[in-house]
Formats: structure tokens, sequence, C-alpha cells
């Protein structure tokens, strides 16, 4: 396939007037003389510089990136990475005969891998089109990394279609790697070139490859980077990853994600401890831990979560609140956090336990009290009552 690549391409006549036309309409755009006129330019291209404009600016230079080391650590943990060894021959291949970059990315646009040939090395670090670098609309405008992750489909982007003049010299082929159960978008491959190397075989190739690479991705995917589970049996999941977390940091975890807005270190404290005599330092201690365990993603002043979050508890309330009792049922596994002391812990225990009775009392499925009390313990007292009642009650 990589050398198919090189010997169908597009003739350079061709591709010297299609850059000249999207340069004069790139420049159109950016200067604002274009506004209020259509441009003969696809309209996904032009949707997205009108997104991009309103993000950031043309410049020369490269895209942001993140530190190496953590960004190495988050594809080691990656769902992907087991999926992507699979194909990383043919990508290896096809990089090395194709003169690509290959790159993976996550679903914030955050490329978690890169693989460059000889031609592209350079001019991929140039731009920070390396692991760590973000490629999402937001940080560098229109790309095909970004766009594809927009669309959710496969994307060319060319030349003078990026947004920023650092990467006019390329072409990029992007395709969104899809769950196959679900259809979850989990991230996107892109594979770039200079401009004049553009081939429509590279679409197609890039698309395939994104298949496979879905492929060999697990059946059930996580529901977030980190997932609390505090209803019944408390554990942590970061990752895809079980975290054996004592008690005092799984009730920290739990509060950080019931204020996703972030809590000052007294707030916390007094939402943890109450009217315990427990020191800041201590709190600022387990806060310490927690964020190494987590890869520093507890930022500070406030405190909060930096990283996507799922908690069975947060689901259940938004449930019982939009009255999917069948959701509440099936994610209720008992009381929050019962060993817990904290009064914002406590406050929410008592809630949700008194909306849920109150869900079980007026619940009229005979059916659905079955399943519930066959897939768990939480609640099945109530459960039994409610289920007798309903077994008991005259038929008129």
């Amino acid at each position: 396939m990589g050398q198919a690549l090189n010997v169908l391409g597009v003739g350079s006549e061709s591709l010297l007037k299609r850059r000249s036309l999207l340069d004069s309409q790139w420049n159109r755009f950016v200067s604002g003389v274009s506004a209020g006129a259509p441009l003969p330019v696809r309209d996904d291209i032009v949707s997205s510089w009108q997104r991009s404009a309103q993000y950031t600016q043309p410049r020369h230079g490269s895209a942001p990136a993140d530190d190496l080391y953590v960004t190495q650590q988050m594809w080691k943990d990656s769902i992907l990475s087991q999926a992507v060894q699979r194909e990383q021959e043919q990508i290896t291949q096809l990089a090395k005969e194709g003169e690509l970059v290959a790159g993976i990315a996550d679903t914030q646009g955050r490329l978690l891998w890169t693989l460059a040939s000889r031609h592209m090395r350079s001019r991929a670090e140039s731009v920070n089109f390396t692991a760590g670098g973000w490629w999402d609309e937001r940080s560098v405008g229109t790309n095909a990394v970004g766009l594809s992750l927009n669309l959710k489909r496969p994307v060319t982007v060319f030349s003078s279609e990026h947004y920023q003049p650092f990467v006019h010299d390329w072409v990029c082929y992007a395709a969104p790697i899809l769950h196959p159960q679900s259809g979850e978008l989990v991230g996107v491959l892109d594979m770039s070139t200079t401009w004049r190397r553009h081939t429509p075989l590279g679409q197609a190739a890039v698309t395939e490859i994104a298949r496979s690479i879905a492929q060999g991705l697990p059946q059930s995917l996580p529901k977030a980077e980190l997932e609390i589970y505090a209803l019944g049996q408390a554990r942590v999941i970061f990752r895809g990853k079980a975290l054996h977390l004592p008690l005092r940091q799984v009730e920290i975890l739990a509060l950080l994600a019931l204020n996703p807005q972030g809590l000052s270190l007294e707030g916390l404290h007094a939402a943890l401890y109450g009217e315990q005599s427990v020191s800041l330092s201590t709190l600022k201690a387990e806060l310490s831990h927690l964020r190494r365990i987590l890869d520093g993603q507890i930022g500070s002043r406030p405190y909060r979560l930096q990283i996507s979050v799922w908690a069975d508890f947060v689901q259940v309330w938004q449930a019982l609140h939009h009255n999917q009792t069948s959701s509440a049922f099936s994610l209720y596994q008992g009381s929050l956090l019962v060993q817990s002391n904290s009064p914002e812990l406590e406050e929410w225990r008592h809630c949700i336990d008194a909306v849920m009775d109150k869900a079980l009392g007026s619940c009229e499925d005979p059916t659905l009290l079955m399943d519930k009390l066959c897939k768990s313990t939480g609640g099945s007292e109530l459960v039994r009552e409610r289920l007798a009642e309903l077994v008991d009650k005259p038929k008129w």
C-alpha cells in the first residue's frame, strides 16, 4: 500500500493550481475580505475556519504541547495502545514508504503517540506534531485531527485548508477510531506528509487502518478516565486500572466529583472533616498523594479534577432527578460510602437514599423490581417489601 501511495499521486501541476487557489481563499478569509461572500472552498473547511477564528489567530510557530513523560504514561495506560500494537508494523511500513508521519490522538485532540519517516521527522518536531502536541481546533484551528474529532468521520485537509500557516505545506489524512460495539469515539488516526505528495489513496489507507485498530479494542470501554463507584462497595478505576485507595482518598475524589467547579483548601476541609480537629497540612498531604496517583490530574486554587470523571452517585442522582427509574435502579448498589462521616457526603447519602426510597415506594412495575432484586443486594429489603405490596395489592 505504501508503494501505491507513492506511485499513484496527483499531478504536480494540478496540485500547484489547487494550492494556489487555496492560498488565495485563505488570505481572503483571514483578512476579512470574504466576509459575507461565499468561498470556493469545501463547506466543512469554511465552517472550521469560522470556528477557528473564534479560538485562535493565524501565526507562525507550533502547536501547544504537554509534558512528554506524562503523555507517554497516558499512552501506556490507554486502551488504544494495545489495539495499535496489532497494526504498528503496517503503520511503520506505510509511514516509511509513503514518507509520512503517523499519529494517534485522544478524544481531546492530544497526540499520544507518533511515528515519523525520515522525510517528516524534523518537520513534525518543528510544529509539535509529536506525543503531547494538541491538535484540536481550539488549539490550532482547522486541521485533520481536530476536524475528524468534530465531524466524527474521515477527512483530508490539504495545504492552506489548514488554518495555521505553519502546516500549509502539509496534507493530512485522518479517520476517527470508533468502538465497533458502541460506536463511541475513542480517538483519531492521522497520517500526514508534504502537500506535493498528496494522493487520493491516502485517505482510504488511513480509514482502513483506523477500522482495524477499532477491531482490537476491548469489548467494553471505560466510562471516563476516572470512574468512581461509591454506592455500596467502593472502588475507583483510573484509565482502566483499579486503584486500591483508603476511604479518606475515595472521599476526597467523591467530593471533587460533586464539585467540578473546584473547592478551596478550606472548603474541601470543611466538606471532608467538618468540626474534626484535622490540620490543613494533613489534607494537603492527602491531596499530594492523590495527585501523584492520578498523574498530576488534580488542579489547585481551587482543587479540582482535570480529567473526565464518571461517578455512580452523580449518575443515580441525575437519573432520579429526571424520573429515569430503571436507570436509577441499575446504578443503585447501596448507600453512598456508608462508613464516611464527611458532612457533605453524609448529606448526599441521606438525599439519595430518601429519593431512592420514594422511587421504590412508587414503582408499579414488578418486572423492574424483580430485575433489581436479581442483579443487586443494594436495597434488596426495600425491593422485597415493595414487591410484596404489589403481589398483595387487590386487583379490581
